[in-house]
């Protein structure tokens, strides 16, 4: 399943807007007022991330201390206003980190995904990233909610990216992780997995998520590029 946000804001137009956005890079968008933060979260449904736009200290403050008493999922806030003091009260009562805005959205998506990531952990069951779920104790990848039907060799080429997302793993360091140290490294047989796996992963999908490093190898990533 796509991971899920909790969107909060108070400025109507641009809130859709940002929602819209996010929605189209593979976040499941739940989109509400800061001040209806508590009766979205007592609604029972587990969010990754809580984006809080708070265009007024005072409101923000609130909405922090409302999150907090109700999940433990990492908060972002957006900010124009960058006082020193506001922050520390911010992290204080629970925010676990601050941009200013405006800001580009590929420096949203980045910063979001990192907090999600961290939360998750390498070693979590499920690993997420836009609309694709990587169930480890399963073995089967989904986007969409659909089934990729990958082989053992593309799921755990999947895994080794996924674990290391945002990262850009080498040819040399994949061979090591999926077919062992003595595997041969001659030939295009990273290229070909990387090929086969984008066949399934991103050639039936407008949100492409494995991406080549000139020189460097591969990435997992979301990327703005649409």
């Amino acid at each position: 399943m796509p991971a899920s946000v909790l969107f909060l804001g108070t400025e109507n137009e641009a809130r859709d807007t940002l929602g819209r956005a996010l929605g189209r890079c593979g976040f499941a968008i739940d989109v509400a007022a800061p001040g209806d933060a508590e009766a979205w979260l007592s609604a029972g449904k587990s969010y990754a991330l809580i984006l809080l736009d708070a265009a007024q200290p005072g409101m923000a403050q609130a909405a922090i201390s409302s999150v907090r008493r109700l999940t433990g999922a990492p908060l972002l806030v957006l900010t124009e206003r960058d006082r020193p003091a506001d922050r520390l009260e911010g992290l204080a009562r629970g925010a676990t980190e601050y941009m200013v805005r405006p800001c580009a959205l590929d420096d949203l998506l980045a910063r979001a995904w990192a907090l999600i990531s961290r939360a998750d952990g390498p070693d979590a069951a499920v690993l997420r990233l836009a609309d694709l779920a990587v169930d480890r104790q399963r073995g089967k990848a989904f986007r969409q909610d659909v089934d990729l039907g990958l082989s053992a060799t593309q799921f755990d080429l999947l895994d080794v990216l996924m674990a290391h997302r945002g990262q850009v793993m080498s040819r040399a360091r994949l061979v090591k992780a999926v077919w062992g140290s003595s595997a041969d490294q001659r030939g295009n047989m990273v290229r070909v997995a990387i090929l086969r796996l984008r066949q399934r992963l991103d050639d039936p999908f407008d949100l492409k998520l494995i991406h080549t490093v000139h020189r460097g190898g591969y990435v997992m990533e979301l990327r703005n590029d649409r």
